[in-house]
């Protein structure tokens, strides 16, 4: 015949074992709030940094000596186009260069002509947050006047690009780009690169 427990006895197991069970349900809870940041906390803030980046002189004297920048060639280069570029993609948000084709227009450049351009640690990095669009930019070398009447360069160290938002539409990364003699900006040569599209010469020159 079946006995059965003593009620007196299970009147105090029933509690004890009830209190167990809580016990590990808090336990657990705080465990797991431990792991899980506090809504107050605030989350990791996203940022994207861009380098200044340099063409060097050796690199532009190539293009000389290719015969590109002779005047009235028919293959005669006046555009630059610049390419967003990252050795590693893991850490693109802190390593970003560009790389670079001369050519007649963004539509017809010489790929044999590609430069990559280094990082300037000489200049201060320009860091980005929000919406921003890495598109291709263009310059043409009118504007930057680095060229002399009969295609020779002239007398700088390297051109230096540095990052900033473009004027006219601010999600887009452009650059400053001014020639660099002795560490000294040569202010007269150079000018500001443009998006491309939109704004890419031709058809849009100004």
């Amino acid at each position: 015949m079946l006995k059965l427990p003593n009620p007196v006895r299970l009147r105090r197991i029933v509690p004890a074992i009830a209190a167990i069970f809580l016990m590990t349900i808090i336990l657990s809870s705080c465990a797991d709030d431990k792991q899980t940041p506090l809504a107050a906390d605030s989350p990791e803030k996203k940022e994207f940094k861009m380098n200044c980046v340099m063409l060097s002189r050796a690199q532009l004297q190539a293009w000389v000596d290719s015969g590109w920048t002779k005047p009235g060639s028919a293959g005669r280069i006046n555009t630059l186009l610049l390419q967003f570029y990252s050795a590693d993609a893991a850490g693109i948000a802190s390593n970003m260069q560009l790389t670079s084709y001369p050519g007649t227009s963004v539509t017809d450049f010489k790929t044999s002509g590609n430069a990559l351009l280094a990082i300037d640690t000489t200049c201060k990095a320009k860091t980005f947050s929000g919406k921003i669009i890495l598109a291709n930019n263009q310059i043409s070398f009118d504007a930057l006047k680095v060229f002399n009447e009969d295609g020779s360069l002239k007398e700088f160290d390297y051109i230096r690009f540095t990052p900033q938002s473009f004027s006219q539409i601010s999600e887009y990364i452009t650059f400053d780009a001014r020639a660099i003699k002795a560490g000294v900006t040569e202010s007269d040569l150079g000018g500001p690169t443009r998006p491309c599209p939109p704004l890419c010469c031709p058809p849009d020159c100004d």
